[in-house]
């Protein structure tokens, strides 16, 4: 936890925001059943299910040490663990919202819309699609420049020469970021009525999408 929320730019200000988006939606919209994908330790899950601490959630992941401490995180809610690649296996139906934060930048293009698609799908309607990732920008000077500062941030930021190598390693060579400005319109293709840009810092993006 302490080490993601070092190397990601405005970690916390984008879960304040996410917090933000759900106290909103829960004035006109009841939350019965919620879809964490890529969960990780659920340190997202736990900021939401304590504002919706009655709804059930589906907390998804392909690691099962990251599921391990999650289902500890999450312990006295009413929670489902699910163990695969949420852009493969099926992760459900049905939900009122679905949250996917600092995961779907490993997809490539087409693995996204798939992604972007299926929680389409799986949403009610008026469902909510909370999607906080890391993205880059059509306008190539924009895009480097959030780049040159991303990574300024991990150096400034990382714990140790081992943790730098790694998360310079992982934001260079793993991670397969796409334009914000496509992301927004693939979702608008993937069916969704409203699609919102809730916040923007260097390569860290808020888009909020409702069915």
């Amino acid at each position: 936890d302490a080490d993601i929320r070092r190397v990601i730019p405005g970690h916390e200000e984008l879960h304040k925001e996410i917090e933000a988006v759900v106290l909103e939606y829960v004035k006109n919209h009841v939350v019965n059943r919620i879809a964490d994908l890529g969960t990780g330790t659920a340190l997202t899950a736990e900021r939401i299910l304590k504002l919706v601490p009655k709804a059930k959630l589906i907390a998804n992941d392909f690691s099962e040490q990251m599921l391990g401490g999650a289902r500890k995180r999450l312990e006295g809610y009413d929670v489902e663990f699910s163990i695969g690649d949420y852009s493969e296996i099926n992760f459900g139906r049905e939900f009122d919202i679905v949250v996917c934060v600092i995961g779907l930048h490993h997809q490539n293009a087409e693995g996204k819309k798939k992604v972007m698609q299926k929680v389409y799908d799986s949403l009610v309607p008026g469902g909510l699609f909370i999607l906080g990732d890391l993205v880059t920008y059509r306008d190539k000077a924009e895009a480097a420049y959030a780049d040159a500062r991303h990574y300024y941030h991990l150096v400034k930021n990382a714990e140790d020469e081992t943790s730098l190598k790694e998360w310079a390693y992982h934001h260079k060579f793993l991670n397969d970021l796409a334009p914000l400005e496509d992301q927004v319109d693939w979702l608008n293709v993937s069916g969704f009525s409203k699609v919102e840009v809730r916040y923007k810092h260097l390569n860290t993006a808020l888009i909020i999408a409702q069915k």
